[in-house]
């Protein structure tokens, strides 16, 4: 059977159940673990490219960086190996579920609670990946999986890490078309990765948050943020445009402009307007979702107790004593008593006038109460309705004192709230005057949260709309025609010609047209000059590479004829120098390295250091120099644990002299910290558990003969015969067999 095939088990622990993907680096499969009985799923790099440097250094730099990552929102890494046919494999966590992907193309977008919460999951994976020092650089739909936990709440995750990135490594400026890292999801990659950085300027762990956002739009709106018929366009204008509004990307899909909000700040175009972290970016959601819970709450109907209040004053009425009528309480019958005032009891009366004084004071403060209101001294009657609450609840006057009360101050608070309302969008539309539209923006959200969408504020998010379409197509003016001037002073033609398109789509008059135009058109003429002299470059570099320093400087000679600017000629000149430099220099550098060869090799440590001193000098390169570094060290550490490991073996020697095991097996731990490349450590810890097996066997022996003598002396021969059989089956070379076996033949006969 193959060892890819349908049933096979890998590495003697993971059978194959089912075959999930293959690619250029290799194959997934789903795997059952044949001792754990659980779900996995393998990675194997393929045979051919396990001798692939570059392959290999990915393949494990992913295992790496995803043992640094522990988190729930995060596949777990379990294995990582390799097969006896030389091929790489890692085993990660089976997720049950499918990928964000599969869900949009199946369901169409997410509910909205649904998705703010994965949105808030997701930003918690990745902080635990931010904070272990790494990017994913590859966040997509496909990279997302949605679970569910245990409760059987949904659930995301965060897989492949195969692109991801430890900052603490330095690298070069990722391009769009590097070996096709990108092609097929450049509709989530950043503007960082698409080109949009200054030279010399390195993306980090916020191109990851624009990327999840572009993933938490689409889960919302069920569409990106962006309207393109190509790829080219979708990088194009996440460069030159903003992302659409969320609030009106999909007409089925109401969204709040909070979390309008928060999305498309971690689509912003320059990273510094982004959020600073996931965690920012996940503190925004948890408001949303937070606003999103209690419209759900307000929405529920809340069904009124059945009979409640009657239940209450039924229980309360056959627990306490009734109150007499008074003038400004309720009318309520006493309980039938067959007999006058003179008949009741001591304390009957005076329950009764308890009940008359209560009555009596109830008047007095339900007066003062409607004086204090009618003088317009709202607190005070406020006061004096809570004590009259306390004195008597029941009050026939209370509940239309509470009425009154809550009509002026309602009154007063909607005076309060309309005087607040005019002032709030007074200062929206001073703010839009000012076109300070962001301000504008922030105001109305927040005049929004305190009084709901009423008409005023419907009217000014329509001219705050207006004002913004108008301040972003300023701003998308404004860039391409940055754009356009930067390609057309770059001499590069193509760009030119399609920043020049974007322009005119935002502004077909535009009042430069025609000048952009001619400048377009004369570029190519300029460029058809250049060819010549860019055809005899390349042909110059050809022999640079060959070694053929003299046909190049022949070159350079053709070269300065057809280069009027002298800006190629200088170029090729320049590179001939360095590459002749580079030949002697490299030279020199292979002469001194076979003597660093020679000199580790005999272990010459002082000499070998004082040889790397003087390559530095000459230029080794920081790996090679960094590789001696190690190998020096590591012969020093080979001496050093030479020695510590002979005086350890002593102290091994002694333990095991004395027989004791623990401080063996504490000087055995010792050795593997001391030389941890060693295989002894195994060997000492084997020697041990047959040492101590012997030690116990012995006294096991030991203490069974002791048990048998008892037995014979007790004539207990059935017991002393078992016992016999128990002690040959642990030394069958037992020194006493022989008397042993002499003494129960003399009991069975009766001696």
């Amino acid at each position: 059977m193959s060892a890819r095939e349908i049933g096979s088990v890998l590495d003697g622990k993971y059978e194959i159940v089912e075959r999930l993907a293959a690619g250029g680096m290799g194959e997934v499969f789903r795997v059952r673990h044949v001792h754990l009985h659980e779900m996995r799923v393998i990675k194997i790099l393929r045979q051919d490219r396990a001798a692939d440097p570059s392959a290999i250094q990915r393949f494990s730099q992913e295992a790496r960086i995803a043992t640094q990552i522990k988190h729930a929102n995060v596949a777990i890494l379990y294995d990582f190996s390799r097969l006896p046919d030389g091929s790489f494999y890692m085993v990660w966590e089976h997720i049950q579920g499918e990928d964000v992907s599969s869900w949009l193309r199946e369901k169409g977008p997410f509910p909205l609670q649904l998705a703010v919460e994965l949105g808030i999951q997701g930003l918690r994976g990745l902080e635990a990946i931010h904070s272990a020092g790494v990017i994913h650089r590859d966040l997509s739909p496909d990279n997302l999986m949605i679970t569910r936990d245990l409760k059987g709440r949904h659930q995301v995750k965060i897989i492949d890490l195969g692109l991801a990135k430890n900052l603490a490594t330095p690298a070069s400026n990722l391009e769009i078309t590097q070996a096709g890292m990108f092609m097929g999801k450049l509709m989530y990659c950043s503007p960082e990765q698409a080109g949009g950085l200054k030279e010399g300027t390195a993306i980090d762990h916020r191109s990851d948050l624009y990327s999840f956002g572009a993933v938490l739009y689409e889960m919302i709106a069920g569409l990106p943020p962006f309207d393109s018929e190509n790829q080219h366009g979708f990088v194009f204008k996440r460069l030159t445009e903003e992302a659409l509004p969320l609030t009106t990307r999909n007409p089925r899909v109401r969204v709040p402009e909070e979390l309008d909000r928060a999305v498309r700040k971690a689509l912003e175009r320059d990273r510094d307007s982004r959020y600073p972290d996931a965690v920012a970016f996940l503190q925004a959601l948890v408001r949303v979702a937070d606003q999103l819970r209690q419209v759900a709450t307000q929405e529920l109907p809340v069904p009124a107790e059945a009979g409640g209040g009657q239940r209450g004053a039924t229980s309360r009425a056959s627990s306490a004593p009734v109150p007499l009528a008074a003038a400004a309480g309720p009318v309520v019958t006493a309980p039938v008593r067959r007999q006058s005032t003179t008949d009741l009891t001591r304390e009957e009366r005076l329950e009764l006038l308890a009940q008359i004084d209560r009555a009596a004071n109830s008047a007095r403060l339900l007066e003062r109460a409607e004086h204090a209101l009618a003088a317009g001294k709202l607190d005070e009657a406020k006061a004096l309705a809570k004590r009259l609450e306390a004195v008597n609840a029941k009050n026939q006057g209370l509940a239309d004192l509470r009425r009154r009360i809550a009509e002026i101050d309602q009154g007063a608070q909607r005076g309060a709230r309309e005087r607040e309302m005019a002032e709030r969008l007074a200062a929206i539309d001073a703010a839009l005057a000012d076109g300070r539209v962001d301000e504008a923006d922030d105001l109305l959200g927040a005049a929004v949260g305190a009084f709901g969408e009423l008409p005023g504020l419907v009217a000014a998010r329509e001219r705050l709309t207006v004002a913004r379409e108008a301040s972003e197509r300023q701003e998308r003016l404004r860039e391409a025609e940055a754009l356009v001037e930067k390609y057309i002073k770059d001499r590069k033609q193509a760009l030119a010609e399609l920043a020049l398109d974007t322009l005119l789509e935002i502004a077909p008059d535009h009042p430069k047209r025609q000048d952009y135009q001619t400048w377009v058109r004369m570029i190519g003429g300029e460029v058809e000059k250049l060819k010549q002299a860019e055809r005899i470059l390349a042909t110059g570099r050809e022999q640079i590479g060959a070694g053929d320093f003299r046909a190049a400087r022949r070159q350079l000679e053709a070269i300065e004829k057809s280069d009027p600017s002298g800006e190629l000629a200088g170029l090729l000149a320049r590179e001939i120098e360095e590459a002749e430099a580079r030949v002697r220099q490299e030279s020199d550098l292979a002469r001194r390295r076979e003597r660093m060869e020679s000199l580790l090799a005999a272990r010459q440590l002082e000499a070998a250091e004082q040889e790397l001193g003087e390559l530095a000098g000459l230029g080794l390169p920081r790996v090679a120099a960094a590789t001696y570094r190690a190998r020096l060290d590591e012969i020093r550490l080979q001496q050093a644990g030479e020695q510590q490991a002979t005086a350890l073996e002593e102290r091994f020697r002694e333990a095991l002299g004395r027989q004791d095991w623990f401080a063996a097996r504490e000087i055995v731990e010792e050795y593997a910290r001391t030389v941890p490349v060693s295989q002894r450590p195994g060997a000492m810890l084997s020697e041990i558990g047959r040492l101590e097996d012997l030690q116990r066997r012995r006294q096991g022996v030991e203490q069974g003969a002791r048990q048998l003598d008892n037995l014979l002396d007790s004539r207990r021969l059935g017991e002393a015969e078992l016992t016999l059989k128990v002690l040959l089956g642990l030394d069958p070379h037992l020194p006493r067999r022989a008397e042993f076996e002499a003494r129960i033949a003399q009991l069975r006969r009766g001696g």
